[in-house]
């Protein structure tokens, strides 16, 4: 019997709606405190050198300036693997030097001019093919591939898998580095003051800079309190503590005044994160009625000059679990090169490997006479799959109601046609990808906490940072529902580690499913405590009764008691908290398919998205508006990441070459087509209600549509990505020969 909610599944805006678009909301570049100290980073102009001496009297004696500090004055704790809170061995351009403090923003700029640095210019390397040789400069000394060796993947017997094969298809691809480009650059205000610290940061996660800080500086975290009130977008970029946190903390407790550090736009391209790019090799076996047989994946992920993280791990992910096959093989190589950090990135690690793989099976269906989505069909991993290495079933899986449905919401039998068919100059294509993703599951810590006031009204307190995406809405109406209070009724405090629990980072879409989860045991931990007043006041028992529109009722009854009586009988403030926990033995998973059409202008290359379909399987919706609000702006970067994104250095510098958002290209909203999100609801057990996360899948699928779609309409493949405009007059040149 299908569950009838109250508030779940509603279209409801944003709680802080007006806050964001009226100016009102404080951001942390909003915070300004009396006496606070602008902080500026000395950043090296070169890809690799080697400091050899610092001289720092000329803008030490600059009026206004307060502090300077050097590799040798900060504490020795390393912040990612291998990179130090200030350097003395620069491993991109933009690597931290050295850091100072004024009475303002200009006094800062004009004393890191005055900084004098001695280089030993170093050799650089750019190509992970090539840093991965062993006559490369290396970046770190104990070389540039990270760990020494590959990870490796390995399920039943690669080469069986390959002689069983009837068809076989090998093929090579790149994908690109990216930047986030948020609309508020990384930011933070550092107090200390009374022996405590306090934070303000544009932060995903701010537990993660509070522990980060904390054992940075060897303080207790009790005295360590972070705050992000409001972010202006973070997709990966600020999911933790990061190295400007440390110096902006460091500098306060130096100089007992209120430090703040922002950075500009080109200081966000060159010492942010990154979408590290990635070169695969695939090789992929079938059978002749469509069935594989056979998965060979070998990729290589430039992580730049610190590894924040193994990224080809996270790029094998998707090649392990969105097909079903029995043989698999997959290698994955983290290297070292001298361009800007690989970190997380929206969907992290996924849509580096989801354009390879979906174009590689659209080349594979075609070699074997089959329909992309039939071949899909025949292929995609069943909710039995699950973890096919570990036996561990999905806990939901709605992906062929994504792909069926999506296919006829596009009309896909009527629009596809032989690839290069289309006539004119002006010729239209169809593609279509599809994906399963591990973001958007459950985490741990998974926490919560709920208050009901003496009036009726609910406190949610809750460490998930509200990124953009609704999660505070999101929070409030988990909780509505669980009480049986109107949604307006309920307050959220998030993202303080003074009053909030910790709930693991707004990152990896866990919050709905996360967050979600610590939410609603904790409200429904208040509502135990409520019903049992309850119960006693009506004498009966609390499985008997229910909370409906703050009244509580005996079950199937139309006269009750207003919540508020029932409070008025509790001996103290009613407090729920929750703790969930990751299912055992489990693997949750969100699902989507993307279908998309395009029209190229073969004269001059230009490229039209000219609609969207985007299926998702979301466990549950919470709250539809901003539901489709993450599916459509995902899927607009997605596309950006297929279309044009790119950023680039010049391989005799090793320098960046485009900064800035005018040299780097990002969709605009004159480049955005219909997109049409389709929600698939597959109510997954171990979910808030049945809901999955769905923020990140949705820029995984787009990009391999689009080429897809490419192809379809010219007849010309692309391996690499973006797709440029002048990638596809050379491509449609070289065709014609």
């Amino acid at each position: 019997m299908e569950q009838k909610f109250n508030v779940v599944g509603k279209r409801l805006p944003k709680v802080d709606a007006w806050e964001r678009v009226s100016g009102k909301a404080r951001y942390a570049s909003d915070v300004y405190l009396p006496g606070m100290l602008y902080g500026k980073i000395l950043r090296s102009p070169y890809p690799h050198a080697r400091i050899i001496n610092i001289d720092i009297s000329k803008a030490k004696a600059l009026p206004g300036v307060k502090a300077i500090i050097t590799p040798k004055d900060t504490p020795t704790f390393r912040w990612h693997k291998d990179m130090p809170i200030l350097t003395d061995v620069a491993r991109f351009q933009g690597d931290d030097i050295a850091a100072v403090v004024a009475v303002d923003e200009e006094r800062a700029a004009e004393a890191i001019e005055l900084i004098k640095v001695e280089y030993e210019v170093l050799p650089f390397v750019l190509d992970p093919e090539e840093a991965m040789k062993p006559e490369a400069p290396k970046i770190h000394p104990e070389g540039n591939i990270i760990g020494g060796k590959p990870q490796v993947l390995k399920r039943g017997d690669i080469e069986k898998g390959f002689q069983e094969a009837e068809v076989i298809l090998e093929n090579t691809y790149r994908t690109s580095l990216l930047q986030h480009v948020t609309s508020e650059p990384r930011v933070c205000v550092a107090h200390w003051e009374g022996g405590r610290l306090t934070i303000w940061d544009s932060t995903q996660y701010t537990f993660g800079v509070q522990s980060g800080v904390a054992k940075a500086l060897k303080l207790p975290m009790s005295k360590v309190r972070v705050i992000c009130e409001f972010m202006g977008g973070g997709f990966g970029d600020k999911t933790t503590s990061e190295r400007y946190n440390v110096l902006a903390a460091f500098l306060s407790m130096k100089t007992g005044r209120p430090v703040r550090i922002e950075f500009d736009r080109a200081e966000n391209f060159l010492a942010a994160h990154h979408r590290y790019p990635t070169v695969w090799y695939l090789k992929y076996g079938a059978k002749k009625d469509g069935t594989l047989v056979a998965i060979y994946a070998k990729v290589i992920a430039d992580m730049g000059g610190y590894a924040h993280f193994a990224g080809a791990g996270g790029n094998l992910e998707t090649i392990k679990s969105v097909y079903r096959c029995p043989n698999l093989m997959a290698e994955g190589f983290s290297v070292y090169t001298n361009k800007p950090e690989g970190g997380f990135m929206r969907c992290v690690g996924h849509p580096q490997a989801q354009y390879p793989q979906e174009v590689h099976m659209d080349m594979l269906a075609e070699r074997l006479g089959m329909d992309p989505v039939e071949f899909r069909l025949k292929n995609f991993a069943r909710l039995e799959d699950g973890d096919q290495d570990r036996k561990f079933p999905f806990t939901s899986n709605g992906l062929e109601d994504c792909i069926k449905r999506g296919a006829e919401l596009f009309r896909w039998q009527e629009k596809w046609r032989r690839p290069g068919s289309s006539p004119g100059p002006l010729k239209r294509g169809v593609g279509m990808a599809i994906h399963a993703c591990r973001h958007g599951a459950m985490t741990e810590p998974s926490s919560g906490m709920v208050r009901v006031n003496a009036d009726g009204t609910v406190n949610v307190l809750t460490g998930t940072s509200d990124i953009g995406g609704g999660q505070k809405r999101t929070m409030a109406i988990i909780a509505a529902e669980e009480l049986g209070v109107p949604v307006d009724a309920v307050y959220v405090t998030a993202a303080d580690t003074e009053v909030t629990t910790d709930t693991g980072g707004t990152t990896g879409s866990r919050q709905t499913m996360t967050g979600g989860t610590g939410v609603r045991l904790a409200a429904a931990d208040a509502k135990r405590q409520i019903l049992k007043i309850a119960a006693q006041e009506l004498k009966t028992e609390p499985d008997k009764l229910e909370i409906k529109n703050s009244i509580v009722y005996p079950i199937g009854a139309d006269k009750g008691i207003p919540l508020v009586d029932v409070l008025k009988k509790a001996p103290a403030t009613i407090v729920g908290r929750g703790i969930g926990r990751v299912p055992k033995n489990k693997v949750i998973h969100s699902f989507a398919a993307h279908f998309v059409e395009v029209e190229v202008d073969v004269t001059t290359g230009q490229v039209r998205i000219l609609r969207l379909v985007a299926a998702h399987d979301v466990g549950r919706a919470i709250n539809l508006q901003s539901l489709e609000n993450q599916i459509e702006g995902g899927a607009i970067q997605g596309m950006g990441f297929g279309l044009l994104e790119e950023q680039l250095f010049d391989g005799k510098t090793g320098l960046c070459l485009n900064p800035n958002v005018l040299d780097y290209k990002l969709m605009t909203i004159k480049d955005v087509p219909e997109i049409k999100p389709l929600i698939v609801e597959s109510n997954d057990p171990y979910g808030p209600f049945g809901a999955k996360g769905v923020g990140e899948p949705p820029y995984s699928v787009p990009a391999p549509a689009i080429a897809n779609a490419i192809y379809n309409a010219t007849g010309v493949r692309f391996n690499k990505i973006p797709i440029s405009v002048r990638a596809i007059l050379e491509g449609l040149k070289t065709k014609k020969g």
